[in-house]
């Protein structure tokens, strides 16, 4: 992605993405996953936490990606119908 397109996306991500949000099902996603991780985590050794924490990372990694792509598509959607 070019530094013009990555400039885009964080513009968008930060001020766009927002006012399309549903925010009250968005917090009681956000709320239900912290608590679902917090049980999930009570009880694991620290090999296995570790494991999680790399888990975790690659998702959102692969999330970021997804993220990219979605942005990139809508993007040229919008040059070709202009």
């Amino acid at each position: 992605m070019t530094s013009l397109m990555q400039l885009l996306m964080d513009f968008t991500c930060n001020e766009r993405v927002p006012r399309y949000l549903d925010h009250e099902a968005y917090e009681l996603s956000k709320s239900l996953e912290a608590k679902h991780l917090a049980a999930l985590k009570e009880g694991l050794s620290g090999e296995r936490m570790a494991s999680l924490e790399r888990c975790q990372e690659a998702w959102e990694d692969s999330r970021s990606l997804e993220l990219e792509a979605m942005f990139l598509a809508a993007f040229s959607i919008a040059r070709e119908l202009r």
